[in-house]
Order: structure tokens, then sequence, then C-alpha cells
């Protein structure tokens, strides 16, 4: 068993160390670097940096912005401005220089560190505009940029003071409290104002303590990490690593795969959208693969979302569990074969995509929560296997969904989520009116989420109260389950589903190339303007909608698609259109395609 969680992060690290001292904690410092860090030395750079930052006058209560990817400097920053008190500011490298100045300027950092120099030159750039801003530090050991220091350069300063500060740096741990702030995260996410979420010291760690027994977490474990650290969903798997003293590995999106079977971790956790990329590549690979092999994998994949929907009959279930032990086994050997925990957080999961890991044999789970939730609020427990569901509210978590009067809906009915628990936020940073538009002071948190709570506890959602559309008769739709079922075709990658004030709806859909092509070459494709007009596409998608949105499905009369445009390129962070974590940024969308939708509804014809 492992030690109980402290209250603060320099209790923690300093607790864990004693413990595991040179046992590895991460096995490459990044994702293409293999130089393993133990634990002891993580601590000694943690004291080291801890040291020149207080040198510098950085203390408690000040705000730091940090602005890169993964990356063991990342954990150790982030661990030596917790333990002297400091506040970190993250945000990823590919940043926009508006929004990262909004950022800095608005928390008021003193100090920022910078992935590169590319990355510290631009915060150099914004100085004028951020008279606060005192230091710039690059996480390399050298920089060739003027007015920025190198965190090499800290370090071995931190080295040489580490002797002679000891009682500084061991007072500025005892000075940090529980209801300390740890980070302010500012979440843009698929708004377009950034908001700065204030999470304490006590917010992360109550749900490092409780997530980590809920899900049995322990130092046997492997966790695989892709998302990006400075979300608080990938922020809360590393911490859950450092607390368990389990071994943590880096990876990126290009090198998923290959890490997957290199590393073979016992916990992944990532987004819907990583999830869909995984299992549509074993569906593609299916698809190509010839004779016998290609037609049992096949027949395996499609026995394997019958039993994970638990719509498998007793013959279906023995014919399974025979390609389960001939095909499906090497399947989850490219998984690396020691998975226990698939966890799927920061937005709804398909549910052909649950039922099909599901019966895969991957034990996928569901998890809700925010930002504002430290993230984790609730998640499906390891020994529930029904898919659609997220499992019931953390421990010390309550989940209510509430009608648009304040009333508790019954069991069953649709309102949004509110949330109490020791993980809520204490509320947006020098943002008064928008924390009291979301909390309530007896601690209650509007997540704008909309869900229901089952007979059996279970939480369910169905989408964001902000996203619902209203069409021009009046009719809320809401679109995220509708996106989510035009996704079970085989010809469509993504989906956004738009229509406010208009008759009907419309949907811009971006398609699966590969399967495209082999029902329509790609000479009949007919692309101009960043959109796919060959008249074959669009009776292709046509026809899939038309299967897809039926009764039987779900779908009411008003949610039919009566318009469609299939657009040639997808929808990436790079781009802009989707979230770090892979969600659709819906203003965006509306924005860059305004005049492919302002048309396709001029010309449709209900």
């Amino acid at each position: 068993m492992h030690e109980p969680t402290p209250s603060t992060f320099p209790m923690l690290l300093g607790q864990r160390v004693r413990r595991y001292g040179d046992r590895v904690f991460l096995p490459r410092r990044r994702a293409q670097d293999p130089s393993p860090i133990t634990f002891d030395r993580l601590l000694a750079d943690v004291d080291a940096l801890a040291a020149a930052l207080l040198d510098l006058g950085i203390g408690r209560g000040d705000r730091v912005g940090l602005i890169a990817e993964n990356r063991y400097e990342w954990l150790l920053i982030d661990q030596a401005l917790a333990s002297i008190g400091a506040i970190d500011v993250p945000r990823g490298s590919d940043t926009t220089p508006t929004e990262l100045e909004f950022i800095l300027r608005h928390s008021g950092c003193r100090a920022a560190f910078a992935e590169d120099d590319g990355v510290a030159a631009e915060l150099l750039a914004m100085k004028d505009g951020l008279p606060q801003l005192e230091h710039v530090f690059v996480m390399q050991d050298e920089t060739r940029v003027d007015g920025a220091t190198a965190l090499g350069v800290l370090l071995r300063r931190g080295e040489d003071l580490r002797a002679r500060a000891a009682g500084a740096l061991d007072a500025a741990r005892e000075a940090v409290q529980p209801d300390d702030l740890l980070t302010i995260v500012y979440t843009s996410g698929t708004t377009a104002e950034p908001k700065g979420v204030m999470l304490t010291h006590r917010n992360v760690l109550s749900n490092v303590r409780v997530v980590t027994d809920v899900l049995s977490i322990d130092e046997r474990d492997v966790f695989l990490s892709v998302l990006p650290a400075w979300h608080v969903y990938e922020r809360i798997m590393d911490y859950l690593a450092l607390a368990a003293g389990s071994q943590l590995a880096y990876t990126d999106r290009r090198r998923i795969k290959e890490d997957l079977a290199e590393v073979r971790p016992t916990v992944f956790a990532a987004v819907p959208r990583i999830w869909e990329m995984l299992h549509d590549g074993v569906v593609n690979h299916s698809r190509k693969l010839e004779g016998l092999g290609g037609r049992l994998l096949r027949r395996s994949l499609a026995l394997s979302r019958a039993v994970g929907a638990r719509r498998a009959g007793a013959l279906q279930r023995l014919e399974h569990a025979l390609l389960d032990r001939v095909v499906l086994r090497k399947v989850r050997s490219q998984f690396g074969g020691r998975l226990r925990l698939c966890v799927s957080g920061g937005g709804a999961l398909p549910r052909h995509i649950d039922e099909t890991l599901l019966g895969m044999g991957l034990p996928i789970r569901n998890g809700y929560g925010l930002t504002e939730t430290s993230p984790v609020a609730a998640v499906r427990l390891p020994h529930q296997t029904e898919p659609g569901h997220i499992g019931p509210p953390l421990p010390e978590t309550r989940i209510e969904a509430r009608r648009e009067d304040g009333t508790p809906c019954a069991v069953g009915e649709t309102g949004v989520l509110w949330i109490r628990g020791p993980q809520v936020m204490r509320g947006y940073y020098e943002n008064p009116t928008r924390t009291a538009a979301v909390l309530t002071q007896d601690g209650w948190f509007n997540s704008g989420d909309l869900g229901h709570v089952d007979a059996d506890g279970n939480l369910w959602i169905t989408g964001r109260a902000k996203d619902t559309i209203v069409l021009a008769g009046g009719e809320n739709v809401e679109p995220e389950p509708l996106e989510t079922l035009i996704k079970t075709s085989p010809f469509v990658e993504q989906a956004v589903v738009v229509g406010q004030d208009q008759k009907t709806l419309g949907v811009l859909l971006v398609p699966m190339k590969e399967a495209l092509e082999q029902e329509v070459p790609a000479a009949e494709w007919d692309e101009r303007d960043g959109v796919l007009r060959g008249r074959a596409v669009e009776a292709l998608m046509r026809r899939e909608l038309d299967r897809m949105m039926t009764r039987e499905n779900g779908c009411r009369a008003v949610e039919r698609i009566g318009a469609l445009r299939v657009l040639s390129e997808p929808m990436t962070p790079e781009n802009g259109l989707l979230t770090q974590t892979l969600k659709v940024r819906r203003h965006v969308v509306a924005e860059r395609y305004g005049d492919v939708i302002a048309r396709m509804f001029d010309r449709h014809v209900t």
C-alpha cells in the first residue's frame, strides 16, 4: 500500500522520494530522449531550481508562465514552483502571441519559462505590454536569445546555492498551505475568451488521492503520456504516477502506436479523438487485409461490438471467445498487451468506439470532468463493463442534473450538471462576474454540460448547454450526439453539425479519405476552395446520412440533416479548428467556414 496523499506538493514530493529514491520515475526525458530520471534526481533538480528562483526574489504567491510541451523539464519547473509556493500559469508553446500576451498580462506573471529560443524571443517581443514580466527563462542548457536565461544556468546556479539556501528552502516548503494556489489554467477551449481557473494544492491532491484509490493505481503501473502537460487532464495523470511511485513515459501523437508496443503501458489516458484514431486504424487494416486473415479480423470486430454492447447471443459470445484467442489477442498486443486502464476523457467517447473497444478486451474507462474540477468528477469503475455511461461520481463528490429553474431533475431526466466536491476550483482569476455566474456560495459549480443520472447512480453526458442549436422553428437540438452518430460511418472522420436559426440542420463533414477513395475515385472529387464538390462524393455522404439519421437510431424528425458540405482538409490543433485536446472549436469553425455554411443553407431547399 502507498502512503496517504499529503495535502501539498512539497510534502508529496519529499515523501515519495524518501520511499522510492533511486527508482526510475521517467524512463525518458521527452518523447525521443531516452535519458532516465529517478525520483532522487527529480528532487535534487527541484531543490536546485527552487533555490535559484528564491535567489531571484520569486516566491510564494508569484505567478510564473510555463509555455511548453510535455518533457521532464515541464514537470521539474512545475514542482519547483509548487515547492516555494509560486503559482504556475501553463500554456502550450503553439499558443498565439495575442492569447499568450493576454494570459501573461492578466495573470500578472513576474517570470515565464519558454519551450525554446523561438518562444523566448516571442515573449521578449511582448515585454512592452507586460510590465510585470521581469524574467524570461528558456528550457534548454544554453540560449542564444539576448535577455533570456537558460534553465541549465539556473540549475547550475541553484546547485551552488542549495547548501547555503537549505534553511530558506525548508522555510518556503513549510510555508505552503493546502489552500494556496497551485496553478492558474486559462481555458479558452471551445469558447473565445480565456478564463483563468484557480486550482489549489488541496483541489488537485484531493483528486489525486481519490482517483488513485478508485482505480487502484500503484507502483507497478506504467503510464504513457501523450496529451499536453498544461491541460489538467494530462497533468492529473502525471501526478497520479508521481504519487503512486509508478513510471511515466512521454510520447507524442506521431509515435503513439509505436510507443504503445514499445513501452507496454498498463495505463494510457487519451481524448476520444485518439481512441477513435486507434480504433479506425484497426478497422481500416481489417478492410485492406485480404484472405482468411482479413475475414477473421472483420468478423472479430463485428462480434466485439455486439459483445461490448451486450447484444450478443450465446452462439455469438462463443464464436467471439474463440476468435479472441486466435485474432483479438494479436490486436491487443499492438497496444502493448498489458493495458489494464484505458482512460477516455475530455469529451464524449462515441458509443460504437466504446462498445468495440470493450468487446476487443481493452478495459476502456470513461471519465468526466473539467478544468474547474481538477479535473475528475466521475469515472466508470473497473468492474463496470457497460458502454455509454461515465460511471458514478467520485467519492466525496456530488453531481446533480438540474432544470432551468434550478430544481433537481428526476432520475433519467436530462438537465444541466452541477458539481460539488473538494476538487471544485476557487474561481476564475480576477473575474468575479464570471465566477459568480457558475459558482454558488455553498460550492456548487455549474458545468454547463447536459446529462442525467440513471437509477444505478451512473452519469450520462448528452452535450453542452451552450452548444445547443436553436432552429428557426424554436426546436432545440444538441449537436454532439448527432455528430457521434454520424462518425459511425466508415466514410466520415469528423463532423460538425450547424444550423443556428435555420429551418433545418446542416453538417460539415471531413471524409475518411482512404475509405472514400475505395468507393469514389479521387478523380471524381472536384476539390475547390477547401470543399469536395464532386456529385459522387456528395451522393455517397447523403446516403450515409440518410442511413444513420433514423428514428431507429434515436433521431427525431427535426434532427434530420438537410444540407451538407464535405471539407477537403481535416480539423486539427495546428489549423486552429481543434483544441489541444482535440475538441472542435465551434466558434472558429463557424468563422472559418462562414461563407461555406451560408451558401450551404442558401442553396438548400426544404
